[in-house]
Formats: C-alpha cells, sequence, structure tokens
C-alpha cells in the first residue's frame, strides 16, 4: 500500500530504455506498419516483424484505412522470441504488481505503465509524445481474449488522454441511435448484442466500446469480435461459424471475429441515446423500465474500474456525466432470445418520449419518516485537515434520517473546534487516546440507529451510497453486514489532488467504512477488540466469519480511502499492523471452541 513512489523522470527513462529495445528488435526482424481509426483518432501499429500481426490486427479490421504519414499515436509491438531482442529488467519489485495491471509506485501523469501476468505483457504510453509499447515473450501463449480484444489497456490510455473513455459494455443500435448495455459480466451484455446481431440491428461491440461526451454522448466501435460462454454457442446458429475456437471451448470461451461477414451491420460509431442494464428474468418477452442513474453508474463504474488500469478520476467523473446524461433502463431479459430485438428497436424507436422519467435525483421518498434511522460514527484523532469533509461528505449523502457521532480519541489539534462549528447536528464525544477501536466501540454503545456505518475521518463514501447501502439492507432483511470494494486514492506531491489508484477487488477486504451493519450484529459478534491498536478491523471479522454471520459483499465500490502520508498504517510491517496477534486470537478461539466441543461429546457419553 505504502510503495515508493518514483519521479516522472525515472519513469520517462524507463519507457525510452524499453523503446531503445523496440528499435533494436526493428533492426533485427523489420517493421510492419498497419493503420486504423479508432475513437475519432488516427492509429499507427508498428510491429517488429511479422510475428505479432495475425494475432492483434484481426479484431480491428473493420476500422483499417489507408497508410497516412502523420498518425496521432504510434503503438509499437513486440516479442522477444522472434526478434532475439530481450526486454530489460522491471525497475521494480514483485510485490509492485497487481492482478489488475497497476504497478504501484508508477502511476506518472505522463508514463502510464502495466503489466498484465497472464498474457505476461508490458504496456506504456508516452500521452506527451502520442507513443505505446506492447511487449511479450512470445506470441505463443497470448490467451484467447488478446485475440479477441487486443491493446486494451493501450487503447484505454489513448482515448482518456483524447476526452473518450474504454467501457465494459456493449452497444446496439437502429436508425434512431444506439443503446449501452452495461454490468458485471454474466448478466447478458453478449447475449443481448448477439441476439441483436442475429436480427438486422446494428452491432459496435459485445464487450468493450469508447464513448465520447462532448458535443452529444456518442459510442464507437472498437472491437468487431465477440465472446461467448461456450455453452450459449447453440443459442446463436447463425453465428457459430465464426467462432475462431472451436476445438478449445472446453477451456475456453468461443471467440468469434465477425468482420466481414456482417459487415453490413457492423458500424463504427453511432450516437447514444440510453444505458441498460440486463436482468434475467422469468418472463416469455423483453421488456424495459425506468431505473435510477445511480444504478446505471455504479454498474457500468464498477465493472469498468476493476479491469482497466491506473483509472482514475477521469474514469469516475466520465462515468457519472454520461449516467446523468441519458436515460437508465433495467432490460427485462425474457427466455425469447429472438425477441430481444424487436424489443430493443421499439425502445429506441419510443426513447424520446421516456426523457422525462429519468431519475437523476437522489433515491430518497418523499416521507423522509418512511427511512429507518441511520447512526454515522466518526472516531478522529488529529484529524483537523479532514473532519469537515467527512461530516460534510456524509451530509451531502442526502439521507432524510441521520445520527452523526463523532468520537474525538484525544486530539491535540483544533478537531474539536472545527466539529464544533460545523453546521449540522453532530454529537460529539471525546475520550482520552484508546486508539481506533475503542473510539468506534463509543460510538456503537451511544448509537441509536438500527443502522450503523463508520467512516474514518480521513476517508469518503461516493455519492449518495448510504441511500444505495439502507435500500440494500432492507431488501434482504436476513443480512447482518453488506460490504462493498474500498478504491484507494492517494495524494500526489505535485497537485496535491487525490489520484485513485490500484485495483478496488484488491484492496484490503475488511474496511469497516465500506460496509453498514445492523446494531443488533454487535451483540452477536461483540465490540471492536480496543486492545489492538491495529488490526481491530480483521478481527471483528474474522469472529463474524466464526459465528457464520450473515454477510453479503457488493461489486460496487462503498468506499474512498485517502493515502496521504500521514495514516495510522502508513509505513508499517504485518507485525507492526498486528496481523500475526490477530491471526494468533483466531486461532486460540478454534481451539478453545474444539476444546469445549470436545469435552461436551464426553460428558454426553458419560451421562448415557
Amino acid at each position: 500500500m505504502d510503495k515508493p513512489q518514483k519521479t516522472e523522470a525515472e519513469q520517462l527513462a524507463f519507457f525510452r530504455t524499453c523503446y531503445d529495445r523496440f528499435k533494436k528488435a526493428t533492426d533485427s526482424s523489420g517493421e510492419s506498419a498497419h493503420f486504423y481509426r479508432i475513437g475519432g483518432t488516427t492509429v499507427r501499429l508498428l510491429f517488429a516483424g511479422e510475428r505479432m500481426v495475425p494475432f492483434l490486427t484481426p479484431a480491428l479490421e473493420h476500422l483499417r484505412i489507408t497508410e497516412i504519414d502523420t498518425p496521432d499515436v504510434t503503438l509499437c509491438i513486440w516479442d522477444s522470441a522472434s526478434t532475439n531482442t530481450k526486454m530489460v529488467p522491471p525497475p521494480f519489485k514483485w510485490d509492485c504488481f497487481t492482478d489488475r495491471g497497476d504497478i504501484w509506485g508508477f502511476n506518472s501523469r505522463r508514463i502510464k505503465t502495466a503489466f498484465h501476468w497472464i498474457e505476461c505483457s508490458l504496456n506504456l504510453m508516452d500521452l506527451e509524445t502520442g507513443t505505446g509499447i506492447y511487449w511479450v515473450e512470445t506470441a505463443d501463449t497470448l490467451p484467447f481474449w488478446v485475440h479477441a480484444s487486443p491493446l486494451r489497456t493501450l487503447f484505454h490510455w489513448w482515448m482518456e488522454k483524447n476526452g473518450c473513455q474504454l467501457l465494459h459494455a456493449a452497444a446496439v443500435g437502429t436508425q434512431q441511435g444506439a443503446v449501452l448495455i452495461t454490468g458485471k459480466g454474466g448478466i447478458g451484455k453478449s447475449t443481448t448484442a448477439l441476439s441483436c446481431l442475429q436480427s438486422a440491428l446494428y452491432y459496435l461491440a459485445d464487450d468493450y466500446v469508447i464513448a465520447r461526451l462532448e458535443p452529444e454522448p456518442l459510442v464507437y466501435s472498437l472491437y468487431s469480435t465477440a465472446k461467448l460462454n461456450a455453452d450459449h454457442v447453440v443459442n446463436f446458429p447463425d453465428l457459430t461459424r465464426f467462432v475462431e475456437n472451436p476445438d478449445k471451448l472446453d477451456r475456453e470461451k468461443a471467440v468469434m471475429f465477425l468482420y466481414p461477414h456482417r459487415k453490413e451491420q457492423i458500424v463504427s460509431e453511432m450516437p447514444l441515446k440510453a444505458i441498460l442494464t440486463p436482468r434475467v428474468m422469468n418472463v416469455e418477452e423483453t421488456a424495459t423500465s425506468p431505473v435510477s442513474r445511480w444504478t446505471i453508474e455504479r454498474a457500468l463504474s464498477f465493472t469498468t474500474m476493476s479491469q482497466l488500469p491506473c483509472v482514475g478520476r477521469h474514469t469516475h467523473d466520465f462515468v457519472s456525466k454520461l449516467s446523468s446524461a441519458l436515460p437508465g433502463y433495467v432490460l427485462e431479459l425474457g427466455r425469447d432470445l429472438q425477441k430481444i430485438p424487436a424489443a430493443i428497436s421499439d425502445f429506441l424507436a419510443e426513447i424520446p418520449s421516456h426523457r422525462d422519467s429519468h431519475d437523476t435525483a437522489p433515491l430518497v421518498p418523499d416521507n423522509s419518516g418512511a427511512r429507518p434511522l441511520v447512526s454515522v460514527i466518526i472516531p478522529v484523532f488529529n484529524g483537523e485537515d479532514f473532519i469537515a469533509d467527512a461530516v460534510n461528505n456524509v451530509l451531502a449523502q442526502n439521507y432524510p434520517s441521520l445520527e452523526i457521532i463523532v468520537v474525538d480519541d484525544g486530539s491535540t489539534d483544533s478537531t474539536g473546534e472545527i466539529v464544533n462549528k460545523l453546521p449540522a447536528d453532530i454529537r460529539y464525544f471525546r475520550q482520552k487516546n484508546q486508539g481506533p477501536a475503542a473510539a468506534r466501540d463509543w460510538g456503537i454503545k451511544d448509537a441509536s440507529g438500527e443502522f450503523l456505518v463508520f467512516l474514518d475521518a480521513d476517508d469518503l463514501w461516493p455519492e449518495n451510497n448510504l441511500n444505495i447501502l439502507v435500500d440494500k439492507m432492507l431488501q434482504e432483511p436476513d443480512m447482518q453486514v453488506i460490504t462493498g470494494y474500498a478504491q484507494l486514492m492517494q495524494k500526489n506531491a505535485e497537485t496535491g489532488e487525490y489520484d485513485l489508484v490500484g485495483n478496488p477487488m484488491e484492496s484490503f477486504q475488511y474496511y469497516i467504512g465500506a460496509a453498514i451493519y445492523r446494531k443488533s450484529v454487535f451483540g452477536k459478534v461483540g465490540l471492536f477488540d480496543r486492545t489492538l491498536m491495529f488490526g481491530e478491523d480483521t478481527d471483528w471479522y474474522n469472529r463474524a466469519n466464526e459465528l457464520e454471520v450473515n454477510m453479503k459483499r457488493l461489486d460496487e465500490i462503498t468506499l474512498f480511502v485517502r493515502r496521504h502520508g500521514k495514516n495510522m498504517t502508513h509505513g508499517k510491517n504485518l507485525v507492526e499492523l498486528g496481523a500475526l496477534r490477530v491471526r494468533k486470537k483466531s486461532l486460540d478461539r478454534i481451539r478453545t471452541r474444539a476444546r469445549e466441543l470436545q469435552d461436551s461429546q464426553t460428558l454426553t457419553e458419560q451421562q448415557r
């Protein structure tokens, strides 16, 4: 979490060293140039030799253009095996790598760097010169998704540079315009898109698209391919002949190359009219129903940001603006797949009359008394730089039935004075310095709400987070804890702003502030262990898991964690963070319960 930051000069030096290796590879194997029109820009793919060409160009064929002298960006592509040119050693340790591809300490505004483990590819981009690099050791081990959606990371960075955004979504349309279809994997994006492709509708993508906001929402096609679970191929008999990997469907998704076979239906760009999120229904025919933009924004944001390296504030803001600009609907998928295209076609024909139904307000009912009371507990120690932001963030949730409890853990700065001047009703308590666990425990014992939430003074919640978490709890009364994922934000020393860093799905899983709790769960699990200055979060969740508490994790970002160099955990190793102590406590409890169970069984046998 607290990895040393490389300077932009160091990152630029690494980029230039890698580019020198690419030039050495072209000296050895020659150059092969291919040109495309992508997202309103001209792109040159410059290969060292020919070995990588058949792996990376077929998915882009529908966007090919004739050679031009001055492309907007050049992506330099090479492999070591065919060019006999080794890559330079990485200037970072293995623990800096992440599953999504981000490399901790490499987040310059000019230089972007990512390493994808499974495809073993290094991706670099110099945004100032418009030059990208894609390297692999060998083309022989590239997985199927690279064939279907090549160079995705480089296109993501380049589109961001040009005011666009790569989005994890499908897109289809009619002469009236296109709809974006988004949501996590497996909910029906590809099924919907390919059902439309088997009809007369236009097709832009089934998995990744490029979107632009200005001057009006627009969607661009990127790949003329489709990926489908092997057991679903039978549902699309007209498309089975386009499957590239029929002999590997026991271990891979089916990859379909649709160009030039369906070139009349594949379009390069269309105006966007609405955003749909699919939901499989136990009905015959497909229909649509309006949904809040918050549902759309979260579906589109999480699935995109969990897959693309180096996403940040631009991505979050883009998704928010796009979700606000377009009406959102649930696409209620019926059993008859052949009727999906007609449902979407009819929807697009009527969309102008539906615009007024788009809900852009927070999910707060008119009768505020109908909402359960939520107690927000904010522990703080010397938080004068953050406490006002935290309280204002809570108030901005626009939740109508709220109790705010601030527990000051013996601050020696002006935290107390700031709290007392805030324009909000706050229950303020002060204790001698005992640590965040003791502060939270005080808040729990004094809380009046049916539901409890926690927010550290230097953290923030996403917009409308509280309303959504409460709604989830009300929908699932058996759940005691509902949590999401935390998105880390690191302070940029140059700008003073916080940049989004890392993949939320790889962040620490037990952030207390990412969840909502029924107050009753603390009666079952107990309070936080105040003897633990660190690790009290893991310890509480360990106890909850041991007691089989009903908990659910949402595929959503429910907390922004700001890393600013003064966090309590900054620079601490696992021993200092109490990881071993917390683990021992868990093992001791398990052993004690095992002994108690054995003693009980022995006593029962003796009584017999």
